[in-house]
C-alpha cells in the first residue's frame, strides 16, 4: 500500500471542531500514546480484544502501531486542526494478499458519537478502493453494536463466528 496515495483533507465533527485527517507516521509517538489514554477500557477492549486498559499497552507496541511496514499497511489518524495536538482517531488497513485488506479502527471516547468513525471508515474504503482492493474485511465484538450498525450502514456483509462478527464489504465487483 502506498502511503502516498491517502488524500489528506481537512473535515468537521458534528461538534463544529475541526479536524485534519492525514497519514500516520512514524514521529507520530507522543500523539498515538495520547490517543490510547483517551480510550475507555471498553473501547480499547473493543479494539483490541484483550487489552484491559492503557497499562497494557507498552510502549514497543505504540512504537509498531506508529513504524510499521508502509508497503503492507497503512493508517489514517484525526487530529485536532489546525494544532495537531490531540489525535482523535485512527483507521489501519493491513494488506492480506489475494486482493483484501484488513480495517481496524479506533476513536477516542470523548469523540465516539460525532461522525469520526463513519468518517474514518470511508476514508478507509476511498483509499482501499484507489488501491485497487477487492476485498475489505473486519472483526467486531459482539457488544460493540455501534460499529456493527456502521458497518451496516455502509453496506459491509455480517457473519457470526466464534463470539465476534466478520464484516466484509465488497469493492470494485466481488469480494475475495
Amino acid at each position: 500500500m502506498k502511503i502516498l496515495d491517502v488524500p489528506e483533507e481537512t473535515w468537521q465533527l458534528r461538534s463544529g471542531l475541526n479536524v485534519y485527517l492525514r497519514p500516520l507516521q512514524s514521529t507520530d509517538l507522543a500523539l498515538h500514546w495520547g490517543l490510547f489514554y483517551r480510550c475507555s477500557r471498553q473501547s480499547l477492549f473493543q479494539r483490541f480484544f484483550q487489552l484491559p486498559d492503557c497499562q497494557k499497552i507498552t510502549d514497543a507496541d505504540v512504537e509498531r502501531f506508529t513504524n510499521f511496514d508502509r508497503s503492507r499497511e497503512l493508517a489514517i489518524t484525526a487530529v485536532q486542526y489546525p494544532s495537531q495536538v490531540e489525535e482523535l482517531g485512527v483507521v489501519r488497513l493491513a494488506h492480506l494478499g489475494g486482493g483484501s485488506a484488513e480495517f481496524a479502527l479506533i476513536v477516542a471516547d470523548p469523540w465516539h458519537r460525532q461522525g469520526l468513525g463513519r468518517k474514518l471508515l470511508e476514508k478507509a474504503i476511498e483509499v482501499a478502493r484507489f488501491q485497487g482492493l477487492q476485498s475489505l474485511e473486519g472483526y467486531v465484538l459482539s457488544s460493540n453494536q455501534p460499529m456493527l450498525k456502521l458497518c451496516r450502514r455502509l453496506g459491509f456483509e455480517v457473519s457470526y463466528a466464534d463470539g465476534f462478527y466478520e464484516v466484509q464489504l465488497a469493492l470494485n465487483g466481488s469480494a475475495n
